[in-house]
Order: C-alpha cells, then sequence, then structure tokens
C-alpha cells in the first residue's frame, strides 16, 4: 500500500514540483521555524516526507545540519539535484532505524507528509500506516526537550472524502500529539493562535503543531 503512495510520487516528481516560491518558503521557515523555535548553528533537523527537498535545502541554508527522507526515487533525485548541503535517503519513514541513532535529531519538521493527511486515530486502510503508532516511533530520534514540529494544509471541517487528503479537526491533531509530548505550539499557518475546533474552522489556514519530546509518563498540553 506504501508502495501505491510511493509510485503516485514517483509519477508527480518526475513531471516536476509543488508551486513553490522559494523566497517566500524560506522566509517562513526563518520566521516560524529557525526563530520560533530557536534552532542554532549545527543542530540536526530531520525532513520527514521531503519531496524534491526544497525546504530541507532551505534549512541548511541557515547553518543546520538537515537530512531528508523520502521514498520516492524522483523526489530524491530532484532534491539532490539542488545541491544543497542537507544529505537526501531514499526510504520509508518507516525505516529510520536503519539511518539513525535514538535521541539524534533537534527538531523533526515534517510538512504535508501524506500519512497525516488521513485517519489519525486508526490504522489507515490505504496507506496501512497507524499514525498513532508511527508517530511515537518519530519521537524516539529526537533529543530530550526536542521538537517535531508538523505543518500541514487542514480546513478543520473533519470532511474526510473516500481516497483524498482529510480536512482533520483541531481536536484530531490535538489528540494525537499529546500521546507523545507536551505541546507547545498551534497555530495556522499564518501564526494565529488555534484554540478550539470552532475557531479554527473560521479561521482556517492549515496547522503548525509542535510538541516537545518529555521524559515523563503523563505528557501535557501548554500552547505558546
Amino acid at each position: 500500500m506504501e508502495k501505491q503512495n510511493t509510485d503516485f510520487y514517483n509519477r508527480k516528481y518526475s513531471e516536476g514540483d509543488f508551486n513553490y516560491d522559494p523566497m517566500v518558503e524560506r522566509s517562513w521557515l526563518e520566521k516560524h521555524i529557525v526563530n520560533r523555535f530557536g534552532l542554532s548553528l549545527g543542530d540536526r533537523v530531520l525532513d520527514l516526507g521531503c519531496g524534491k527537498g526544497l525546504h530541507a535545502a532551505l534549512l541548511s541554508s541557515f547553518g543546520l545540519r538537515v537530512f531528508g527522507i523520502e521514498p520516492s526515487f524522483q523526489g530524491v533525485m530532484g532534491a539532490i539535484e539542488r545541491g544543497s548541503k542537507a544529505i537526501f535517503i531514499r526510504d520509508s519513514a518507516s525505516a529510520l532505524e536503519h539511518y539513525f541513532d535514538e535521541n539524534e535529531f533537534d527538531l523533526i519538521f515534517c510538512r504535508g507528509m501524506s500519512w497525516y493527511h488521513r485517519e489519525l486515530d486508526q490504522l489507515c486502510p490505504d496507506t496501512g500506516i497507524d499514525v498513532r503508532e508511527a508517530t511515537g516511533d518519530f519521537f524516539k530520534y529526537i533529543k530530550p526537550g526536542g521538537l517535531l514540529v508538523l505543518q500541514i494544509c487542514t480546513d478543520f471541517s473533519g470532511y474526510n472524502p473516500n481516497k483524498d487528503a482529510y480536512n482533520n479537526r483541531l481536536s484530531s491533531y490535538l489528540d494525537l500529539f499529546q500521546l507523545h509530548g507536551e505541546i507547545v505550539h498551534v497555530t495556522n499557518w499564518a501564526g494565529t493562535p488555534l484554540t478550539s475546533d470552532e475557531q479554527a474552522a473560521k479561521v482556517k489556514g492549515g496547522i503548525v503543531i509542535a510538541t516537545r519530546k518529555v521524559n515523563c509518563s503523563h505528557p501535557g498540553q501548554q500552547f505558546h
């Protein structure tokens, strides 16, 4: 099932890429990732599902030590051709144990990864991925006090079309990440704080949610 998803992105990336403006994306990353979360020169960052590597390459331009993992051959080839200092690996995000040590990264960045566009509370029948388990595995590779940051499109309506991207509610993302750490930041992409399902559905604009890895058995929420 994951192969079907990879085949889709191989076709997509062989024809081009998503319509990004690199200067706009770099400015957004500087404000909303690098500065907001206090990243420093040499910090280690993993970009999950990095596609053709634009965001990994841009993050590396801030002096960060960036790795990108992507199962699509066409995606990784496009990422390497950018010529950045980021290191790219062609494999599934479920295969991190083959490449990295536990507690290795200061931040894991996940932008638009298809796993988070589907079921968040159960096994997805189309991808074969249980995102609850997969997310818990990701946190193994984050240093204590480090962050997992998800940036993804949703209008928060709860509309879940068959075999297409879901518009999961704010509460669905909160329920997922509070299982794994302390939620320290929840806004839309423009930086507007998100406070409830109803308010999020009004302001729209996707979600940026950051969760800190903590060494305790009862993670909680503390939004900034």
